[in-house]
């Protein structure tokens, strides 16, 4: 029999955790991964390719789920990840997309631009 393990619920999921959560590099590659493959998914199928120890991905997956950014369905000794996509939509709409989506971000983002302007003596006046 499936159970779903202990995660916060839509109003609870705060800005301040998820992206904490998405700032550990591991973190936001398991979460590149899960939605890279769709979802749902064996937790192992995507740990296969990360190179940490097994306690250090549980710790992982187990921050992204009370971040509230996944689901986790224990079934038997099988632990199913799924993206809370519409929660986060609704909370945060467009963050996934914005976040997991590489294409999205320009690989040169702010390559190229001019530097700004100096400041000559005079132009600002301290009082």
């Amino acid at each position: 029999m499936a159970r779903q393990l202990p995660q916060p619920g839509r109003d609870s999921i705060n800005l301040v955790t998820v992206l904490a959560a998405l700032a550990d590099p591991v973190r936001l590659t398991l979460m590149r991964s899960i939605y890279a493959h769709g979802d749902p998914i064996d937790c192992a199928t995507i740990a296969a390719g990360i190179e940490v120890t097994p306690p250090t991905i549980s710790h992982h997956y187990r921050v992204l789920r009370e971040a509230g950014l996944t689901t986790t369905t224990v079934d038997g000794r099988r632990r199913i990840v799924t993206i809370r996509y519409e929660d986060l939509d609704v909370r945060f709409p467009g963050l996934l997309a914005a976040i997991l989506t590489p294409e999205l971000i320009p690989p040169t983002a702010g390559a190229g631009k001019d530097p700004a302007p100096p400041v000559r003596q005079g132009q600002i006046s301290v009082h």
